[in-house]
């Protein structure tokens, strides 16, 4: 069983250097010295001021340095600093040589907190954070103001009034705080017009992108998840979704503008690391805005020693338009060789589906053919080898009530899924397979909790099913003690079969704490059942504990994971991925 399960390529580049000259010291920068209290951050300080090491690829260099340029109006901008976290009685002294400056900064006592009154109609009680006594900090009073103005639009109100005033008393060092809030009536979507678009681009696919109808509640989140959707088309080279907040009236009208890109083709080779298939081969040609509509035509290819798979995907989108509701099309087919440890599959299929989205709904209507060549690589009890022919209808359900997409902190999400095997013809299979699915987030400040259960079932009607149809646990979205798909039917709570099973229950629980600015840690609880046997779902389960390192970017987390089988400590996994798995 392999330790060390890595689901993401790393590169790592071993860069050596020496101290340079390129700081040229009393030319143009100062040696930096700053002398403040316990209670100042002096880090915080010579960023704001503009200091940086003197040498970039020297990491354990502490010489630090700053443009002579950036010191001409230097006191001014360490006292507004200052000020802006509530020291306004600081006394700060700078002191020069040709190569040197002194900085050296007496905080003085600080402005407090010590009265908040809140005149509202609408709940900002998770908003307004302060507490008495605590030092008042004027970013952070316009940072409260914004969420509120946000959280006002999310809800509707684009015509809220928002009066927040701060009495700050120089000779008390005290501040007052009001904060006076009234919603006053919702507000809807007006009217949508196009403003320009490429000429080759039907009006019906920009309108199935745009995620609010006209009479619609206000939700300024719309309007970014409407830019977000027609940025996903990716044949836009500038989007621009300009909206009027007029006092006078509560309907919100938009006009859009996409200009498109230069570029639609694209192509892509790669070759890297994955745990799940070792050194694997990538190869993509790609032809957006294919004959016009933002059609969009894919080949791929992925080689690797336990799995090749080439294939071929066309999408359509706003393919069916009843009463401005859109569905898109989606069609792909292509031939896969794979290769596990307890079965050689040979596929050959297509797929297509109908996708249809409404506010957090999403809807999928699809049919698959299949022609499957499984030689077993060990002796089963059920007939899961041979030759399949398969057509099976699929349909499936989700509710994503998340905040975000790509790392979201409250919120729900639901899935069901139906699939219908038809015995066609010869060495076809019927059977029926359920998965249903769901995840629940709540953040408390820098404390976010998570949890995703999964359950499954297969009935089978003709005695005849693949082995690729059972279920299978382990990995990043199951147990995070194993490689994906490793785990077959559970045996006991140390050991399990290479083969899937019949009926699946999956648990994980997480919870993410802010460490240090970016970087969260994590602890997590995994737990796997897997049955042979048709809706058993009292078997024996795969406990896995473990921790985790997250680091927060644009697109999602940098996750690392480790966990290991809590009875049995031989069984563990590293696991690594870009983006948020709950």
């Amino acid at each position: 069983m392999k330790k060390i399960v890595v689901s993401t390529a790393i590169l790592t580049t071993f860069i050596f250097s020496a101290e340079t000259n390129s700081t040229k010291i009393g030319e143009d920068y100062y040696k930096v010295y700053i002398n403040v209290s316990n209670a100042l951050d002096k880090k915080s300080i010579a960023k704001e001021i503009g200091v940086k090491k003197s040498d970039f690829f020297n990491f354990w260099s502490d010489k630090l340095v700053i443009k002579k340029e950036f010191t001409k109006d230097i006191k001014s901008t360490i006292k507004g600093y200052l000020e802006s976290i509530g020291y306004f009685d600081a006394k700060v002294d700078i002191k020069k040589s040709d190569s040197e400056i002194y900085i050296t900064i007496k905080e003085g006592e600080p402005i407090k907190v010590i009265d908040i009154k809140i005149n509202t109609n609408f709940n900002i009680k998770n908003i307004v954070s302060w507490r008495k006594g605590e030092i008042f900090k004027s970013s952070k009073f316009d940072d409260i103001k914004k969420e509120i103005k946000e959280k006002l639009l999310e809800s509707g109100y684009c015509n809220a009034k928002v009066d927040t005033k701060a009495y700050v008393d120089l000779k008390s060092y005290s501040a007052k705080l009001k904060y006076n809030i009234n919603k006053r009536d919702l507000c809807y979507f007006g009217k949508t017009k196009i403003y320009k678009k490429p000429e080759d681009i039907k009006k019906d696919v920009i309108f199935s992108r745009i995620k609010y109808r006209e009479g619609d509640k206000f939700d300024i989140r719309k309007i970014k998840d409407s830019y977000n959707s027609l940025n996903s088309l990716n044949i836009f080279a500038n989007i621009q979704i300009k909206y009027d907040l007029d006092k006078k009236t509560r309907y919100v009208d938009s006009n859009i503008s996409l200009d498109k890109a230069e570029k639609l083709r694209r192509y892509l080779y790669a070759i890297g690391v994955d745990s799940e298939v070792g050194v694997r081969v990538r190869g993509m040609w790609e032809s957006r805005n294919f004959f016009g509509n933002a059609k969009r035509v894919r080949v791929k290819a992925k080689l690797s020693k336990n799995q090749q798979d080439i294939s071929s995907e066309l999408f359509i989108p706003a393919i069916f338009n009843y009463k401005k509701e859109y569905a898109d099309l989606y069609v792909s087919s292509g031939f896969l060789l794979e290769k596990s440890s307890s079965y050689r599959e040979k596929k050959g299929y297509i797929n297509s589906y109908l996708e249809y989205n409404h506010n957090d709904f999403s809807f999928k209507l699809g049919l698959g053919l299949e022609r499957l060549i499984i030689k077993l690589r060990g002796d089963y009890p059920s007939k899961i080898g041979g030759t399949f022919n398969i057509l099976y209808p699929y349909a499936s359900i989700t509710y994503d009530g998340r905040d975000s997409k790509l790392d979201p902190k409250n919120g729900y999400y639901f899935k069901a899924y139906g699939e219908y095997g038809l015995s066609y013809r010869s060495n076809g299979v019927e059977y029926f397979k359920y998965q249903l699915e769901g995840r629940a987030i709540k953040s408390f400040g820098d404390l976010t909790l998570s949890a995703v259960g999964k359950i499954g079932a297969i009935h089978e009607k003709s005695q005849h099913l693949p082995a690729s149809k059972l279920f299978y646990g382990g990995g990043l979205f199951s147990n995070r003690a194993y490689g994906k798909d490793k785990i077959g039917y559970v045996v006991s709570n140390k050991s399990f079969s290479a083969m899937g099973g019949k009926s699946f229950l999956n648990l994980q629980l997480e919870a993410n704490y802010k460490i240090y600015k970016k970087f969260y840690g994590a602890i997590f609880f995994d737990s796997t059942m897997i049955s042979k046997d048709e809706f058993n779902f009292k078997g024996k389960r795969l406990d896995t504990l473990g921790v985790g390192l997250r680091y927060k970017t644009p697109i999602g987390p940098i996750k690392i994971d480790l966990g290991y089988n809590i009875h049995n400590r031989k069984d563990y996994a590293i696991s690594i991925m870009l983006g948020q798995s709950f």
